[in-house]
């Protein structure tokens, strides 16, 4: 809390959230290896690679390790007497999937994210021959992605319309921001496209400050974040802001934790706050929406945030932010007496048994279904299943998305028809990490669906795309495409990439458009895929709530 002395002199409060960021106990850090800070004429002096080398460090931490409370959360979904089996074989499958990206072979997801850092920078903190901290961040965070083959997804602009893959993910999104003293504090973030997009800003009316008024938004704005985002989600709520900007700052630093010791009450100062009470709501709204953990259910949230901020009198912002089952994040502060990093591990291998039991009781009843270039028998079957059906996908499907459907839709327009090599198998919209040395593949996992949506009725009119393989819910109008040309849309589960290499992928080839990297279109040989008709052949779907 900063103070200023106002024209009568009364000393008048200003409350500032960077003085408030909670970045946990001290027992919940360790020492890095790093070169110790110098002290030199009363300010902590770090070494430009030390700080270099913290960015790689924790980039490649959070690659394959997440928060305990995470895992807890998951274990809380399968203990659940009242969790369907659907949500408990969900909860399992992110349980697997965290025990095998905590070897360190297989990213937790194949989307590694923008290498996000939040920093509150000491104004006694120097770095030695004055470089940019924000420039050692990005460049500590780029040798981790080279160095740990994760997977390149920012985009260039060349103009307003033409784009390209940057290929080495930079630039990161750092910000830094000033604080008093001799501590440098950094939280260092990989943020998925699918939890990123359910970010969300309105600028609110002051009518809706009364219960049900804000209790009827929240509801509609929870139930907006639908299942593409991989959940079961922690959701964070801020009501208020100077300005919207600050809005969105604090939502984003509310999902992963950094807000949680807000006081829960103030005296009208201009104190932000933690709302316990809102925070129940939000878990019951997010119950009661039915999207549960992905496949349907009530674990729809583990968490959520509520906080309220001070605000100008005309307006209202509202920011809607959401961590996802992939809920990778780490901090690190470094002070005189070094560097220090919060704790990760992966789950407890006692867990193991209980989890694989949990699978093989709902795989072994669930159909296998062999996808074949020769023989159309799958897809008559797969057109027989009612939306909600499990079933186990095997044999060849094509992996396409963003860039490729742009490039297929051209080719479309052009040639009136689309390629013979398009059109027979599934589509599984994804986009997978490079593979290891050793490695026969990398992480794979599906992408939001709702992103082809527009591509659908042409090219399912052209022959192609009858069965898609992804993740979420999709549009009336790719509704209406399927239930029109008596397709299949196939939700994969979210979040559980490494299971995927690990179990369920016998070989990934690209055939086509490897300009685009890892938009590239591949085939891929699937070995029991674990999926739910989401919407059948009919039209039939069961987000549609």
């Amino acid at each position: 809390m900063a103070t200023r002395a106002s024209k009568g002199g009364k000393r008048v409060a200003h409350f500032s959230l960077d003085d408030l960021i909670h970045f946990g106990n001290l027992s919940d850090f360790e020492i890095m290896d790093l070169p110790a800070p110098m002290e030199k004429n009363g300010h902590l002096v770090l070494l430009a690679d030390a700080i270099r080398e913290c960015a790689r460090i924790a980039f490649t931490k959070i690659a394959y390790l997440m928060p305990k409370t995470q895992y807890d959360a998951f274990v809380n979904i399968i203990e659940d007497p009242a969790a369907s089996e659907r949500e408990r074989f969900v909860a399992a499958c992110l349980l697997e999937n965290a025990l095998i990206s905590g070897k360190g072979r297989y990213p937790i997801c194949q989307d590694t994210g923008t290498a996000l850092v939040y920093g509150w920078r000491g104004n006694q903190v120097e770095i030695e021959e004055n470089i940019g901290l924000e420039e050692l961040l990005a460049q500590g965070s780029a040798e981790a992605w080279l160095q740990e083959k994760l997977r390149n997804s920012q985009m260039g602009s060349f103009n307003m319309i033409k784009e390209c893959n940057t290929k080495d993910n930079l630039p990161a999104g750092i910000q830094i921001r000033s604080i008093k003293g001799k501590m440098l504090k950094l939280s260092f973030v990989a943020k998925g496209g699918g939890s990123a997009s359910r970010t969300s800003l309105s600028i609110e009316s002051p009518a809706i400050l009364r219960e049900d008024k804000l209790e009827k938004v929240l509801q509609s704005r929870i139930k907006a974040l639908g299942p593409s985002g991989c959940p079961p989600y922690v959701i964070a709520m801020v009501l208020g802001g100077t300005n919207p900007s600050q809005s969105l700052y604090a939502a984003e630093l509310a999902a992963i934790g950094l807000l949680d010791e807000l006081p829960i009450s103030a005296q009208g100062d201009g104190m932000p706050i933690r709302d316990i009470l809102w925070e129940q709501k939000m878990l019951t709204i997010a119950k009661d929406s039915g999207f549960g953990a992905q496949w349907g259910g009530s674990h729809f949230a583990v968490s959520t945030r509520a906080v309220r901020l001070s605000r100008h009198a005309a307006n209202l912002p509202l920011a809607i932010a959401v961590s996802c089952a992939a809920n990778r994040h780490v901090s690190v502060f470094i002070d005189n007496s070094g560097w220090h990093i919060e704790k990760l591990s992966s789950p407890s291998q006692c867990l193991e048994k209980k989890v694989q039991d949990i699978i093989q009781r709902t795989t072994a009843k669930t159909e296998i279904i062999e996808i074949s270039q020769v023989d159309n028998g799958w897809l008559s079957r797969l057109r027989s299943l009612q939306a909600g059906s499990m079933a186990l996908i095997s044999g060849p499907v094509l992996l396409a998305r963003d860039m490729a459907h742009a490039r297929l839709l051209c080719m479309l327009e052009l040639d009136k028809k689309l390629p013979d090599w398009f059109i027979g198998l599934p589509v599984f919209y994804a986009g997978p990490t490079e593979a290891k040395p050793g490695a026969a593949t990398g992480a794979f996992g599906p992408t939001s669906a709702s992103r082809m949506d527009s591509y659908l009725e042409a090219f399912m009119k052209a022959g192609a795309s009858i069965v898609t393989i992804a993740k979420g819910s999709r549009s009336d109008e790719a509704r209406r495409a399927i239930s029109t040309h008596r397709g299949v849309y196939c939700a994969a589960i979210g979040g559980v990439a490494a299971l995927n290499a690990e179990h369920h992928l016998r070989t990934l080839d690209t055939i086509q458009f490897e300009d685009l990297g890892m938009e590239a279109v591949r085939i891929a040989v699937l070995d029991r895929l674990p999926i739910i008709v989401a919407i059948d052949s009919h039209g039939n779907d069961i987000y549609n709530l």
